[in-house]
């Protein structure tokens, strides 16, 4: 009998086809050709990538903010360390979120974080990612009335309703530990685990987020708002170093549509889906098709795919860094033996 193939191998390669599919498909999928997208991506000269690169680093500089001030003791640097590879292995495999999570958990525990430390970053990272992604939609829909397209209002509410739902779960949830407690109580029963186990932790979970919070929102506020003032220049820049001008309301449209649809993790990154989701959003509001799929290539190809390469180096020189630190320390208790 012929061995099965392991079901992380098959979703791997299925993945994977998805993906190409996807991102080979892009300008058809909005009435383009390769051709056409790719006259449009050779306007662009070397020191507009450098501008770019520049903008993208800086943007992930400001995020190393956020991730300091969540996990009260790590430093600016390691937090930017912790973002590069926890996206580039989150960008390489299918439902790579875990993965990407459970590296971090690893390098923390190095570092000499606690595994509850660990817990509540988690937790405070998460609750601001989705803040901030409601934060983007909110503006998003505010601005979307002066395209003056009620058909698109409509379709833009329905599409965004999940998020809000969800952040308003959340903040009920951190503003009453009772709420807390019934959750913790309820997941006890649907995932049957001992009864009271979750009821406690989830409150527990509540306090710790709500003491790194109040000792850190200053510093997660400023570090939020900056990094996302960032991506929405980077999109701006993309499209601008092609020759093409957006208005701001599109711009931000465009910006919420591409940070709800990183959310669909169903190729590794969300990448094919948020490429040709936002692609679609941007035509349907006026864009040329040829530089919409350039314009967006040229952004997730910063914010999606050179985040492989530099998170993959990033990882391997704290690999060598902890091969030499353990070296290091076992020629001392060498010594001292």
């Amino acid at each position: 009998m012929k061995p099965r193939t392991p079901r992380r191998v098959v979703t791997s390669v299925l993945s994977g086809l998805a993906t190409a599919a996807l991102v080979v498909l892009l300008p058809r999928a909005v009435g383009a050709t390769w051709g056409e997208v790719g006259a449009v991506l050779g306007r662009v000269s070397a020191g507009a990538v450098v501008v770019l690169a520049v903008v993208w680093i800086a943007g992930l500089w400001a995020h190393s903010f956020v991730l300091a001030a969540s996990l009260p003791g790590l430093t600016k640097r390691r937090g930017l360390t912790l973002s590069l590879t926890g996206s580039a292995v989150s960008n390489v495999l299918p439902l790579g979120g875990a993965a990407g999570t459970g590296l971090n958990f690893a390098m923390v525990r190095r570092w000499g974080f606690s595994r509850s430390a660990f817990g509540g970053f988690l937790a405070v990272t998460t609750l601001l990612n989705m803040i901030s992604k409601l934060g983007v939609i909110a503006v998003a829909l505010a601005l979307v009335p002066i395209l003056h397209s009620a058909s698109v209002f409509g379709a833009a509410s329905l599409v965004f309703l999940p998020v809000p739902l969800a952040v308003v779960a959340v903040v009920w949830m951190l503003a009453d530990e009772r709420v807390a407690a019934g959750i913790g109580a309820a997941l006890d029963k649907i995932l049957r685990r001992k009864p009271g186990r979750l009821a406690g932790k989830i409150p527990e979970l509540r306090r710790s987020i709500l003491r790194v919070m109040r000792n850190g929102w200053r510093p997660m506020t400023a570090g939020m708002l900056a990094y996302l003032a960032l991506q929405l220049a980077l999109l701006w820049l993309c499209f601008h170093v092609l020759g093409i001008s957006f208005a701001l309301p599109v711009l931000f449209t465009a910006l919420a549509v591409e940070r709800l649809l990183t959310l669909v993790a169903i190729t590794p990154g969300a990448a094919g889906v948020v490429e040709v989701g936002t692609a679609a959003a941007l035509v349907a509001l006026g864009g040329d098709p040829a530089g919409v799929a350039a314009g967006l290539i040229l952004f997730r190809g910063f914010t999606y795919a050179m985040e492989i390469p530099v998170g993959g180096i990033t990882l391997a020189i704290w690999f060598g860094i902890q091969h030499r630190t353990r070296a290091r320390s076992a020629e001392l208790e060498a010594v001292a033996g």
